[in-house]
């Protein structure tokens, strides 16, 4: 009996993640594992102009700034970054050109009147914590809310299924005469089968499968925001906003495991409203538990290495 309902387990855990995707389910970074830690930091090289994406030529490796986000989920109802820029790979102490702290993101993300910004950190948000909240708060600003996945439930198919369940937890043997999914009667026999081979959820009117180039994705319209997911591992690969004259692209690509456990795509290509290409390689990734300095305190010892003259802008209009 215990492998019975252990095969309804599965194949409820099957159905729900079956065909269409939900809004919700695209924007909690399903393929990703979950943080083996409360801090994540990550490393990368930022260069403007747009090459070519593959192997950095010493040459470009010069002309770019070097970036540490520090993403803090000990309080687990509050992401908070500190953020490092470097001018040099090594990233030492003495290479600092500037520090940021943002205490809450996603309050940092709603605030924000950037698009570019907003875009960004909501989606690094996302990528790196496996939180919706963030790229849910840039919709939002643009009169978007999306559609929980417990209002587009199934509830009669659920309703089934939990008598299912109930059914092989209790039937210990007797046969399947009393089976919710084997009435005595013929056509409400059919009518049963038909709502259990039924999707779990409603399939999201916003969300369709398309070709892009030579693959599948997933496209979410969100009016003036468009996301699109990989067919099957529902990854993140492009993110585009438009509205009047302002039109900005994030693209995402090639997704690997940095630290054995968790994936970033190597590389990010971001386009502004004013058509500027950037292209950020990720260069590591690591989590752990935190049983160093706080943020706050990295950020007072680091800001001391920020030099006098630093103007607290930096050349690229997506980052703080």
């Amino acid at each position: 009996m215990k492998v019975l309902i252990t095969i309804f387990t599965l194949v409820l855990s099957l159905t729900t993640l079956a065909a269409v995707p939900t809004e919700e389910g695209l924007l909690k970074n399903l393929n990703n594992a979950g943080i083996p830690g409360n801090l994540i930091t990550i490393k990368a090289m930022v260069q403007n102009s747009s090459p070519a994406v593959g192997a950095v030529t010493e040459t470009e490796a010069t002309k770019a700034d070097f970036y540490k986000f520090v993403l803090s989920i000990e309080n687990p109802n509050i992401v908070s970054l500190f953020q490092v820029t470097y001018s040099n790979s090594q990233m030492l102490n003495n290479q600092i050109k500037d520090v940021k702290y943002i205490p809450d993101l996603l309050n940092a993300i709603k605030r924000e009147k950037s698009p570019e910004k907003g875009m960004f950190y909501a989606v690094l948000m996302m990528l790196t914590t496996n939180r919706s909240q963030g790229v849910e708060a840039f919709l939002e600003k643009g009169g978007v809310q999306i559609v929980r996945n417990r209002n587009i439930l199934n509830e009669d198919k659920m309703k089934l299924l939990r008598s299912y369940r109930t059914y092989l937890a209790n039937n210990k043997g007797k046969g399947d005469a009393n089976s919710p999914l084997n009435p005595p009667d013929p056509q409400n026999k059919a009518k049963i089968l038909e709502l259990f081979r039924a999707n779990t959820f409603q399939r999201s009117k916003n969300i369709e499968l398309i070709k892009n180039e030579n693959e599948f994705l997933w496209k979410a319209d969100w009016k003036s925001v468009k996301g699109y997911f990989t067919n099957e591992e529902r990854r993140l690969r492009i993110m585009e906003y438009i509205t009047g004259d302002t039109s900005i692209k994030l693209d995402a690509k090639d997704y690997i495991l940095f630290n054995g456990t968790n994936e970033l795509p190597k590389y990010i290509l971001f386009k502004d409203s004013k058509g500027q290409t950037a292209k950020m390689q990720i260069l590591g990734l690591d989590t752990k538990n935190n049983r160093e300095k706080k943020l706050t305190e990295r950020y007072e010892e680091a800001r001391k290495s920020v030099p006098a003259t630093n103007s607290g802008e930096t050349s690229y209009s997506f980052l703080f």
